[in-house]
């Protein structure tokens, strides 16, 4: 029992110590951990002496929680922020989630159906009645010299009974007029009709005329389609051609007048605009057409009555001391159809859709017009059905030149304003020339010079087209001949049809075969002097010294060197066929 009593002692000094310092507890701890090992041992053998120490550890338990409310004191002031948090957010769930609910119930958007039915009680007056003018009762008459005279002495009147005269001055009762609007006529609005369904409106495509020039002529064996064209005016040929050349610059749309010099101005046979190239001489011109923050400028060229208008797209100059040059690059109208200036789309169509349409819907809303014979000049129309026509990323011009070369045509841009025309590559088939109609007649006695190069081709007879996803394969052959001399299969994805596919087949033929690429320079004449302006696509008959040859034009470049009266010269790149019938 006195090893017992030696215990207690440290137990009383480490209650002491517990609220003072906690660090010295727990070295003691440390210090005498190998003691309490040692009673462990004793614990097996003597349990009735470890009864008397949770006696002891409950005495030495008040003294923590004297440390404990301590603490206590201290968390208490904490305490108070969570009850005023938890007590504020119930509240708000509670009244925004009543309020919302009642003012969709409440407050609706649509004006009650009820209310509408209230419009029928309005209407109009009859407008077109002649107009009754409110009758108004005359006043009573009464003359100013006569002898007779009236009087009542405040009375009534009371005719007599007998007598052979009765007056009577009652006063008619007053007729009420019709109603009618004073001015009806000028309140009636007169507007166009609305229209509806505006882009399905050629959506069957134009009639078939029988006869689209009147000839007065009747083909018993012939219902078809009748081409008339007009042939070309026959040039005149004189000893000595005297032209007064006329050149001017102008920028639009103020028309200032632009000191330019080595203009030249050209398109060829696959181009969808035609370019201009032109010298300038100091920066003062230079800003009269230099493109700013609107965009480029746009000039006006005329020469010799023919006019063209471009847009400047770029510039480069040189220069040194007191000597500045400046070379313009400009372009027609159309390629604002084009990159950069139209955004590449994608599309497909989901009804069946003819190629003319589908060529004039991509021009909507950009102010351009299209031209397209089908019927008489070519190429034919055809029907695409839902889903074959489909592209991506095009512009709106790379469409319908692709529209165009899918049936061998190409397109042809005005000079001046915003159209541009579908024409056949190849108006009429090489072998057939010499019986065909010409576009212009150019004699050897206009011709300055002359140049010529040598291309033969294989003389293809035969040609396979056909579509890729969608469409018809054709395998066009030249009448007459066997077909054993086939031309390059032509695969494109728009061929859906027969009548593009032989008009494709014919232009691929035309190609072929023995033909020279012959180069003309010959003055510009005004549009009223044969032959003037010859445009790419053109047949052209050329009367040679020796012979008479016909091609067609593949590309036209003017120059004009000078300002006012310069020296102008047209430039013409003819392909020409040797070939029977050509």
């Amino acid at each position: 029992m006195s090893s017992s009593c030696a215990w207690s002692r440290p137990s009383l000094q480490r209650a002491c110590l517990a609220g003072v310092d906690w660090g010295t507890p727990a070295t003691h701890d440390t210090d005498r951990k190998a003691a309490w090992g040692a009673a462990a041992a004793a614990d097996l053998q003597r349990g009735g002496v470890w009864s008397g120490v949770p006696a002891k550890d409950g005495v030495q338990g008040v003294g923590w929680d004297q440390v404990a409310a301590q603490g206590e004191n201290a968390a208490s002031a904490w305490g108070d922020l969570p009850a005023k948090d938890q007590g504020a957010a119930p509240g708000w769930d509670q009244s925004i989630q009543p309020a919302e609910v009642h003012v969709r119930l409440v407050y609706r958007p649509r004006v009650p159906e009820k209310d509408q039915g209230l419009a029928g009680r309005f209407q109009r007056s009859n407008e077109y009645r002649p107009r009754v003018v409110e009758q108004q009762s005359d006043q009573l008459y009464a003359p100013q010299q006569q002898p007779l005279a009236f009087v009542f002495e405040g009375g009534l009147y009371t005719p007599r009974t007998s007598g052979a005269v009765f007056f009577s001055f009652a006063l008619p009762a007053v007729k009420a007029g019709q109603i009618a609007p004073v001015d009806a006529g000028t309140s009636l609005p007169i507007r166009p009709a609305r229209q509806l369904n505006l882009f399905r409106s050629l959506l069957w495509g134009r009639a078939t005329p029988l006869d689209p020039v009147p000839t007065g002529i009747e083909y018993p064996d012939y219902e078809g389609p009748i081409t008339i064209i007009t042939p070309p005016a026959e040039p005149d040929i004189l000893e000595t051609y005297m032209i007064a050349n006329s050149v001017s610059v102008v920028v639009l749309p103020a028309r200032v007048p632009l000191d330019a010099t080595g203009i030249r101005i050209g398109r060829d046979i696959d181009s969808f605009a035609w370019t201009l190239t032109a010298q300038l001489f100091g920066r003062t011109s230079l800003n009269q057409v230099r493109p700013d923050a609107a965009g480029p400028k746009e000039v006006e060229v005329t020469i010799n009555g023919h006019t063209w208008v471009f847009l400047i797209e770029r510039y480069s100059g040189t220069g040194k001391l007191a000597d500045e040059r400046y070379t313009l690059t400009g372009v027609s109208r159309t390629q604002l159809l084009a990159a950069p200036y139209a955004p590449a789309r994608s599309k497909v169509n989901t009804a069946d859709i003819n190629a003319e349409l589908a060529a004039s819907n991509e021009l909507i809303n950009t102010g351009f017009t299209l031209e397209w014979d089908t019927w008489t000049l070519g190429p034919p129309d055809w029907t695409m059905p839902a889903g074959a026509y489909s592209y991506q990323g095009q512009t709106p011009m790379q469409v319908i030149a692709a529209l165009a070369e899918t049936a061998g045509g190409v397109v042809s841009p005005a000079m001046a304003s915003d159209e541009l025309s579908i024409l056949p590559r190849y108006r009429e088939p090489v072998w057939q020339w010499s019986s065909a109609i010409m576009d212009r007649i150019i004699p050897a006695a206009i011709i300055s010079d002359w140049g010529s190069e040598w291309q033969p081709q294989p003389e293809w007879n035969s040609c396979y087209v056909s579509g890729t996803n969608y469409g018809v394969s054709v395998d066009v052959r030249r009448a007459g001949t066997a077909g054993d001399n086939p031309a390059p299969d032509v695969f494109t994805d728009w061929m859906t049809g027969t009548d593009p596919a032989r008009s494709r087949g014919i232009a691929e033929l035309c190609k072929g075969g023995n033909q020279e690429i012959v180069t003309l320079n010959l003055p510009l004449f005004p549009a009223e002097t044969a032959p003037g302006l010859v445009t790419p696509a053109q047949l052209c008959e050329v009367r040679d010294v020796e012979e008479t040859w016909r091609g067609l034009c593949l590309s036209t470049e003017i120059t004009a060197e000078g300002v006012g009266a310069s020296r102008v010269k047209q430039t013409l790149r003819l392909e020409r066929h040797h070939r029977e019938g050509a």
